[in-house]
């Protein structure tokens, strides 16, 4: 079966989509654009290893803070709170000088003047999704933030949308997920949402297409266009 070309696969989904539900890191801003993921893992890790508590091989060596957090949930409540906080405090200085992804406001903009509505999902903390939304005057447009509360709160990107779905009351393939990652779209797909993948890095499209994604843009601004000349009937 041919595939449809972006343009075509593209509006097909806008005609199904009622919410438009965003990834934070990526889509909306990137996170640690400024203060390297990297070194926040490490100090992540020095809360860990200052309990004597030995690092499996992967986590000692992973620049990705959330799965520093994860492994320090395997060890106790304690470990875990205190880990969540710091990412928390790291995670709000980072977002700080974090800059909108380009569009962003025009996508939000459009989305609800389409009659669509919009949501950001997110592992990250809930009070630096909140203070960036607040400071880049995203708060009010932006009827729905799931993000992280404590390290409980840390879930899988298919809970993510399924609680988005549920919180929303809708289908999932009312609901379209805008995201540059491979795992999230690949979730998407599983749960039955349409996946749109965000190359906002060279060489991304070939990944984000393997993963699943039902297209592919390059820029915010293509599907702030699409949406609209697209409204929804009243």
């Amino acid at each position: 079966m041919n595939q449809l070309p972006l343009s075509a696969a593209l509006d097909d989904i806008l005609r199904q989509t009622r919410h438009l539900l965003l990834d934070f890191d990526g889509p909306v801003c990137t996170v640690f654009a400024h203060l390297p993921a990297a070194t926040v893992a490490d100090g992540l890790r020095q809360i860990i290893t200052a309990e004597a508590v030995p690092l499996p091989e992967s986590v000692a060596a992973t620049a990705d803070p959330l799965a520093v957090l994860s492994f320090a949930a395997t060890i106790s409540p304690d470990l875990a709170a205190r880990v969540e906080s710091e990412l928390g405090d790291q995670e709000t200085a980072a977002v700080a000088t974090a800059a909108p992804a380009g569009y962003i406001h025009e996508l939000v903009s459009s989305c609800r003047e389409s009659g669509r509505s919009v949501s950001v999902i997110s592992n990250n903390s809930a009070r630096a999704v909140q203070s960036y939304l607040e400071r880049n005057s995203l708060d009010g447009p932006i009827g729905l933030v799931l993000a992280r509360n404590s390290a409980d709160m840390l879930k899988t990107e298919g809970d993510l949308i399924d609680a988005a779905i549920a919180a929303l009351e809708t289908a999932p393939a009312a609901c379209a997920l805008v995201t540059a990652s491979a795992s999230a779209l690949e979730a998407a797909s599983l749960t039955g949402t349409h996946a749109l993948g965000y190359a906002r890095m060279p060489g991304s499209r070939e990944t984000l297409t393997a993963a699943g994604a039902d297209t592919v843009i390059r820029s915010l601004a293509d599907l702030a266009l699409r949406l609209r000349a697209r409204p929804l009937p009243n």
